[in-house]
Order: C-alpha cells, then sequence, then structure tokens
C-alpha cells in the first residue's frame, strides 16, 4: 500500500512540473508578443518624445501595477504551503492573463483610430499608421460597375466597406495588402478580409452610386444581392 502511494505521488508531482512548465512557457510567449508589440509602438511613434516619454513611464507603472495585482490575488507570506503544489501554474497564468490585456491596450496604438474619433488622443488614423496616400493601390469601377482591386506588394490599400456612410459604423467587409488585417480576419468583417478582390469566391462587388464622400456598393454572392455597404471614394477610381 505504501509503494503504491509512493508511485501515485510520484506521478502527480510528474505531472504537476509538466503543468507548470507549460504555464510558464505560455506566460513567456505572451511576455515576449507584449514585448514586441511595445516595441512597435516605440518605433512608430518615435518623432514624438512626449508621447515616448509617457509611453515608457506608461510601462513601468504597468509593471509595478502587475506585480501589486499578483500580490493581491496571492497575498500570504509563505505562498507555497498556503496555495499548493499549483501555486506556480497559477501565477503564470495569472500573469499572462494580465499580460494580453495589456498587450491588447497597447495594441490600439499600432491598429490606429479612424478618422473622426473626438477621443483617439495620440492613437494615430488609421491611415497615418498604415497608409501613406501617395503610394496606395486604388480600385477600379468597371464599366459594369464591378469593382475590381489587384495586389501590389509596392503599393498599400486598406479599404473596409462599412455598414453606413460612417467611418464608425460597423466593419462589413476589407480589402487590405496588410497579412494581419487579412490574417484570421482581424476586425471581424461579417463578410470577411481578403487580399484582393479575385480572392472573393462565389462574391463580387458592384458600385451602386455616390453618397459624399463615400461610394455606396452592393454585395453579390451566388448571383444574389446580400448586402450594400459603404466605402471611402478615395480609395476609389473610374475605369472610363
Amino acid at each position: 500500500m505504501l509503494l503504491f502511494l509512493t508511485f501515485n505521488l510520484s506521478v502527480f508531482s510528474q505531472t504537476q512540473l509538466e503543468m507548470n512548465n507549460e504555464a510558464n512557457n505560455k506566460y513567456k510567449k505572451a511576455d515576449a508578443k507584449l514585448n514586441s508589440i511595445y516595441q512597435r509602438v516605440l518605433d512608430e511613434y518615435k518623432l514624438d518624445t512626449l508621447f515616448v516619454d509617457q509611453l515608457k513611464k506608461s510601462q513601468r507603472i504597468w509593471i509595478e501595477f502587475r506585480n501589486a495585482e499578483l500580490e493581491l490575488k496571492y497575498p500570504a507570506e509563505n505562498k507555497q504551503i498556503e496555495y499548493g503544489s499549483t501555486h506556480p501554474m497559477c501565477v503564470a497564468l495569472y500573469l499572462k492573463e494580465l499580460t494580453e490585456i495589456r498587450t491588447k491596450r497597447l495594441k490600439i496604438w499600432i491598429n490606429g483610430t479612424e478618422q473622426g474619433d473626438l477621443c483617439a488622443g495620440s492613437v494615430k488614423r488609421v491611415s497615418e499608421v498604415y497608409i501613406d496616400m501617395n503610394y496606395i493601390q486604388k480600385a477600379t469601377i468597371e464599366k459594369d460597375s464591378t469593382i475590381w482591386l489587384k495586389s501590389n506588394m509596392k503599393l498599400d490599400h486598406r479599404i473596409f466597406g462599412y455598414k453606413r456612410p460612417n467611418i464608425n459604423s460597423q466593419k462589413m467587409i476589407l480589402l487590405s495588402i496588410f497579412t494581419g488585417d487579412v490574417k484570421d480576419n482581424r476586425f471581424n468583417c461579417k463578410y470577411g478580409a481578403y487580399y484582393e478582390t479575385s480572392e472573393m469566391k462565389n462574391m463580387k462587388l458592384k458600385y451602386i452610386l455616390t453618397e459624399g464622400d463615400f461610394h455606396k456598393i452592393k454585395i453579390i454572392k451566388d448571383e444574389q444581392v446580400v448586402d450594400e455597404i459603404f466605402m471611402e471614394k478615395e480609395w476609389f477610381e473610374f475605369n472610363k
């Protein structure tokens, strides 16, 4: 009986060690991603010295906050006795959670904000972050009103289709040169995200009319109109 118990404890210890290591590896990956995003923000906003100073200050304070949150959750002096052998795993998982929240917050400065956001503060507009409008690839509106766009690795494009003629409304579809936009449909567009129109299988876009700064466009899927969206007209040219 004693031998059986010793064997079970040994197996439990090995399993717990593996769980602790797995959790720690997940935290390390989250931390590496945070550091990468933090550096990208520094690079993108490097000319704004006041912002950079505040970002560095914010990051130092966040680290203090993260550590304080950890102590708040596990305040005992002798943590190993109080919280048991799972404590290292729990610590790693909680650090991972806090780190991912911070990463999500910093990504706001990477993703940019839409024009018209009155509370944007230091966050750049989307086009300022991603697009130099002197080097853009425009979509073509053909004579039959079909919209065509071919990716060009030397030029940029990032064209959202909105639910209403307002860039703050729901994003319905996206044509973008940026892998980060298209992969996994990062903006959760209802009709997906694509590099170019040729990738839109069984679906196409057709111009209807122009309303102010937007083109009204219908989405056709399997030869049926499924929705109407609005895209900023600055991204288009007509094939005369």
